[in-house]
């Protein structure tokens, strides 16, 4: 079985400790907190200040070999200038073993294979890059940075199903400060705070992600009184009103996102309204750090509390 394991130390990352097997892992956090560099880490072309980062036993940043089994999309891409596109990722369709122009046409249908390298911007040159990225047929890892983000509007999909297809045989890390983002692309969700894995969770629902926050639902509909009307009557709706700016926009808060969505659906079906959209509002990343921080503070009370009440006894 395919296995990486880190415990690294790097300007950014404290003494960060993980071991992953087959699957989608995403890792949510910005670069100050060491996105960046774990991506860069885990793909080889750069060495951790202390510790190390083993896949199936073996460094990728010391092993060349190793390192072209590696499907990578780092955060910043800088390649030479010379030569278009055409050649440049049938080169590397010839070293991994798949076929350079499908790549292009799944992943980056827009981009002009006789683009010249130099004229690419940022944004481009990523694009391509996840392209080749995903078209290895076999990798030993998968270590994108902000995939969704680099993807072109119209392959967002065949992005996710590629990338689900790889967590099917290797380890797919997959780095994003988007939680939206992160429920898109699924799989085991870890919070990265200021360079330590601070937490796991099951998803990215705001449950979960930012536990003691309400889930928010923005919704709009053919009939918005009706709805709040019946919308009143729900256990799991603690709040609904009206969005101020767009009339035909209803908010609606609760405990729990999936119960609240479902109790929307109940409650458009019985009050006979038409839901035209239904969105989930998604907390931001300082959200995120400060449900961790109160995590962090009620299991600190806890522990006082107990350390008290043990002294009592």
């Amino acid at each position: 079985m395919r296995q990486s394991a880190v415990r690294v130390s790097s300007p950014r990352l404290r003494n960060l400790s993980g071991s992953f097997g087959p699957g989608v892992h995403v890792l949510l956090g910005a670069e100050s907190d060491g996105t960046a560099d774990v991506i860069e880490l885990c793909a080889g072309v750069r060495l951790p200040r202390r510790g190390s980062l083993k896949l199936d036993g073996a460094t990728p940043g010391a092993n060349p070999q190793l390192r072209r089994r590696i499907a990578s999309l780092l955060a910043d891409e800088s390649w030479p200038s010379e030569g278009d596109v055409q050649r440049w990722i049938g080169q590397l369709g010839e070293l991994h073993g798949f076929d350079a122009r499908a790549a292009t046409r799944r992943f980056c249908p827009e981009l002009g294979l006789e683009r010249r390298l130099g004229t690419l911007s940022g944004p481009e040159r990523r694009e391509l890059a996840l392209a080749a990225a995903l078209a290895q047929p076999e990798p030993q890892l998968v270590a994108l940075h902000e995939p969704l983000a680099a993807a072109a509007a119209t392959s967002g999909e065949a992005v996710l199903e590629r990338i689900r297809e790889l967590g099917e045989r290797a380890p797919v890390l997959l780095a994003t400060r988007s939680i939206d983002d992160a429920r898109r692309l699924g799989g085991q969700l870890l919070v990265l705070e200021r360079g330590v894995l601070a937490r796991a969770a099951q998803h990215a629902w705001p449950s979960e992600v930012t536990p003691g926050l309400r889930a928010e639902l923005s919704l709009e509909c053919d009939a918005p009184r009706r709805l709040l009307a019946e919308l009143s009557a729900s256990p799991e709706v603690e709040r609904a009103s009206f969005d101020a700016r767009q009339p035909t926009r209803v908010l609606v808060s609760g405990n729990d996102l999936e119960r609240l969505a479902l109790a929307v659906c109940r409650a458009a079906l019985s009050a006979r309204v038409e839901l035209r959209q239904l969105r989930a509002a998604s907390p931001d990343l300082a959200a995120v750090h400060g449900a961790s921080a109160g995590l962090a503070q009620a299991a600190y009370r806890a522990a006082q509390g107990a350390r008290r009440g043990g002294t009592g006894t």
